[in-house]
């Protein structure tokens, strides 16, 4: 088999696709995923988060998921295409527009570094994925990558949709969802060996969700004596964008407490290390090694006085581990923000005034926005096997969950 290969999607009927299909629920707030559940039954929702209140174990709840599931394929509110396909997504906005392809990959490309990502891994977040895909034994939603640009595979895609899409949908993200499935067999292999030529693709979003799937993949290839290394299981999904269209958004940071400061007290520290200036209005930085500071119903922004330390991999030199090393973790006393509690995080989707809105709630005491992290960075640490910090990146907008399915039947 190829790098990147066909195969046959387990979609939403064209009627039912808007109700069905979901983002992810970081978009969402706990009321509109209630009101959301209740008002779209067919809705993946009902899988990921069955109503709970009347089960009494968590193999209920995974009882309860794969039964809805299966009635759902039993209705045909889903169905799988007859002929392994590629599918053409486009997903746009009023600010961004992004098109790739879903196709399915070799887990072995994965284990071999075709395929690499960035994110340090959690056993606990993986293991939650693992339950989820073992359960429906599917994947629901695809891994978001990026493929460096290519000019046949763009002037492909560009003609393919030129015809009318098989979904064309607004969904709960803001965005609009697009569809194109391609199965005509010489454009299939035309797909198949660009990305053969391509041969290296980088996680941009699903690394736990793939760590999970490698981790079925083995526990399957030890359960079958006959195993050939073709099976649906030695495959996962996968969304592949180009890197110019993948967009990173900011991953801001807020803090519970000023660790005993006062206001005053706090700001002369910061100065100790930044120049710090009061704005007239929020405050988002444009540029590396600055940050914006909300505090007291104002907005700084701060800048490093010095540069920072070269170190052989440029790890300390990533905006977020600026932001910790000179400021969180010696002025506020922050810890592994993996396990600190004093810390949260905020998408930039989200915008400055939700930071305004968490601080002044007193729900923190202080928020800071910064530049969100290059994708050139992503690529460097992947392609020297480095992983970064946790919320390093926020790639915005992802491919939804539900759209197209990937099952190991």
């Amino acid at each position: 088999m190829h790098f990147i290969n066909p195969f046959r999607g387990l979609r939403p009927n064209k009627e039912k696709v808007s109700s069905v299909t979901i983002p992810s629920t970081d978009h969402l707030s706990k009321e509109i995923i209630t009101n959301h559940k209740k008002k779209n039954p067919w809705s993946y929702l009902n899988i990921f988060n069955p109503d709970s209140k009347n089960s009494s174990s968590q193999n209920e709840i995974f009882t309860k998921s794969k039964k809805q599931f299966e009635l759902m394929k039993k209705k045909s509110i889903l169905m799988k295409d007859n002929v392994k396909s590629f599918y053409i997504y486009k997903i746009s906005n009023k600010n961004h527009v992004q098109v790739g392809i879903v196709g399915a990959a070799k887990l072995s490309a994965y284990d071999n570094l075709h395929i690499r990502g960035h994110e340090e891994i959690y056993f606990e977040r993986s293991q939650k994925r693992f339950d989820q895909i073992h359960n429906l034994n599917a994947q629901i939603g695809p891994i978001y990558v990026i493929y460096p640009d290519d000019i046949k595979l763009t002037k492909l895609i560009e003609e393919q949709i030129t015809l009318k899409p098989k979904y064309s949908f607004a969904a709960l993200d803001g965005c609009q969802h697009e569809l194109w499935i391609i199965n005509e067999q010489n454009t299939v292999l035309k797909i198949i060996e660009i990305f053969n030529k391509i041969n290296r693709i980088y996680i941009a979003d699903g690394h736990h969700r793939i760590e999970a799937l490698s981790k079925l993949s083995e526990i399957r290839k030890h359960q079958n004596p006959n195993h050939t290394g073709r099976e649906p299981y030695n495959y996962f999904m996968v969304a592949v964008f180009p890197k110019s269209q993948a967009r990173i958004l900011d991953y801001n940071r807020l803090i519970k407490d000023l660790y005993g400061y006062s206001v005053s007290d706090f700001i002369k520290q910061v100065k100790r290390k930044f120049f710090v200036e009061k704005q007239n209005s929020s405050y988002k930085p444009n540029k590396s090694k600055s940050f914006g500071m909300y505090l007291d119903e104002n907005w700084y922004s701060i800048k490093l006085k010095k540069e920072p330390e070269e170190n052989l991999f440029h790890i300390n030199n990533l905006d977020i581990n600026l932001l910790h090393y000179y400021l969180l973790e010696p002025i506020l006393g922050i810890g592994d923000p993996r396990y600190d509690k004093r810390i949260d995080f905020l998408a930039g989707f989200h915008g400055l005034e939700s930071i305004e809105k968490i601080v002044d709630s007193g729900e923190a005491r202080l928020g800071f926005s910064l530049f969100a992290t290059q994708i050139e960075d992503v690529i460097n640490f992947a392609d020297k096997k480095l992983t970064m910090p946790p919320k390093s990146t926020w790639f915005d907008p992802k491919p939804l969950d539900g759209l197209v399915a990937y099952d190991f039947e």
